[in-house]
């Protein structure tokens, strides 16, 4: 995952975003679906054909195909994203488990990195937890990345356990945060 720091103008439309009453940002993050799985596909390959921090085998199985996406929007997968002007800048997906809300694979086009694109996704993962009455918010993010590691101070996101290798030679680290007004029903 990639973070950002400042707000572009988006659609500004108040009646669905709930992220902007929240976080004051002009940024409005949008839940996609299949019809938007060609736009998601192109943005996954052009960003994580190019994440090099990454080993090969991830930023390969990151880099889905349109179909696949499909296929995981209809397992239960949710993608959200955020478009300037028509085009789908950055995106992430997220899951319901029994733990909380899982958030992952998070892409910022190059372009609009440090814009405040990823804090705004961050911003509506954090109110998406909320919404589905989730305990908590996690993420696991690769070790040593700085931006990813800024995103987790300010969102209140702790460590859980210790490090751990997600795939052969690619150690990340788990985060979460407690959702607000959650109580166990």
């Amino acid at each position: 995952m990639t973070t950002c720091d400042s707000d572009i103008d988006t659609d500004t439309d108040t009646d669905t975003d709930i992220d902007r009453a929240r976080f004051g940002r002009r940024d409005r993050v949008i839940e996609l679906s299949k019809a938007d799985s060609g736009d998601i596909a192109a943005l996954y390959k052009a960003v994580w054909s190019k994440a090099y921090n990454y080993p090969v085998e991830w930023r390969l199985r990151r880099a889905m195909s349109e179909a696949e996406i499909k296929k995981e929007i209809d397992s239960g997968y949710f993608f959200f994203g955020l478009r300037v002007e028509g085009r789908l800048v950055g995106v992430y997906k997220a899951s319901i488990t029994e733990r909380g809300c899982y958030g992952e694979q998070q892409a910022v086009l190059p372009e609009y990195q440090n814009r405040g694109v990823a804090y705004a996704m961050y911003e509506q993962f954090v109110e998406f937890a909320k919404a589905n009455k989730c305990a908590v918010n996690y993420v696991n993010i690769l070790i040593g990345n700085e931006p990813c590691e800024r995103a987790m101070k300010r969102y209140n996101f702790y460590k859980v356990g210790e490090p751990w290798e997600q795939i052969q030679g690619m150690l990340v680290q788990t985060y979460e945060r407690k959702v607000e007004g959650y109580e166990k029903e």
